[in-house]
């Protein structure tokens, strides 16, 4: 699987702060200090490299560490992010960086946070200085979008998922193929602040994940927010047989006497009369898949990535 190596500088810890999310996203990885930085992590994938912006400048450390380390880092996957308060100038602050390792790279600024009381001297007389020369005004505030960090780190995930990608008609067949070969999922289902995680028995027809209920907490959620998601895994010793799936999706409920709904007890060979004779509802959740990754080690013997990824 791919590693990533996130490098930062922080001062008082908002970097440091930013950094982690971005490698908690990116995972498998790792998070170091340019003085922690070993050359055996040159093996990984991605580099990510962070640093607060203090008077416009990047953090000393990390320029070393770039200026020292750009020949190589031309070679491998890179990408910047700073934390500064001026977001607006955030590329024009990361320029520098960018065109040591050959001026392409992703890079964006995130707000940073500022605790007045933890400044020291110097920081505070340079923003004392700024604050008397504009409109800033001296005081703590926190500016950390963990919205914005995600979205990067999401961003980077999709883009280095490119690699070593099987024809989209291979993926799709994979990927139904083990739809139809397992019938037990985890179903995941959620509005606001709640969710919920169910396990479920489901039939894979026609493109479609269909799940039979005579009801439930989960329905609470999808009466709200029609998005999920769902996972079928195969148990596994090592990482040498390991397959998982995870597809996300837009889920219809069908009523009894809703369109389609008896079309979908038909392909269980449910019988309607018999259901009318129990006395209870049986609903079905229809789902149309958006998004599936499929994690399976039989991919990378077969010369690709061990993760792919299929979007319908």
């Amino acid at each position: 699987m791919q590693r990533t190596c996130v490098i930062y500088e922080s001062k008082y810890g908002s970097t440091a702060g930013i950094a982690g999310a971005i490698a908690l996203v990116l995972g498998p990885a790792r998070t170091c200090r340019p003085e922690e930085f070993s050359s055996d992590m040159r093996s990984f994938d991605l580099f990510v490299i962070g640093t607060p912006i203090y008077n416009g400048n990047v953090a000393p450390a990390i320029r070393r560490f770039v200026e020292t380390n750009a020949s190589w880092l031309r070679k491998k996957p890179v990408a910047f992010f700073c934390t500064c308060i001026n977001l607006h100038k955030g590329h024009e602050y990361l320029k520098e960086l960018r065109e040591m390792v050959g001026g392409d790279a992703p890079a964006v600024a995130f707000g940073g946070r500022m605790e007045v009381g933890r400044l020291d001297r110097d920081d505070l007389t340079a923003l004392t200085l700024y604050a008397k020369k504009t409109d800033f005004v001296l005081e703590d505030r926190d500016l950390t979008d963990m919205g914005a960090v995600t979205a990067f780190a999401l961003a980077l995930r999709e883009r280095m998922a490119c690699g070593g990608q099987m024809a989209e008609a291979a993926i799709k067949t994979a990927v139904e193929d083990y739809l139809k070969a397992n019938h037990i999922c985890v179903l995941a289902t959620g509005h606001d602040d709640r969710v919920r995680a169910t396990t479920v028995d489901y039939l894979f027809e026609n493109g479609k994940i269909y799940i039979y209920s005579e009801g439930g907490e989960k329905f609470a959620h999808l009466l709200r927010s029609p998005a999920v998601a769902l996972a079928v895994y195969t148990e596994y010793t090592t990482m040498e047989d390991i397959a998982g799936l995870q597809v996300e999706g837009r889920a219809e409920i069908l009523r009894p006497g809703a369109a389609g709904h008896a079309e979908a007890l038909a392909l269980r060979n449910i019988d309607p009369d018999r259901l009318r004779a129990a006395n209870v509802d049986l609903n079905v959740i229809r789902i149309t898949p958006e998004k599936a990754e499929f994690l399976n080690a039989a991919f990378k013997r077969q010369g690709h990535a061990m993760k792919q990824t299929l979007r319908y």
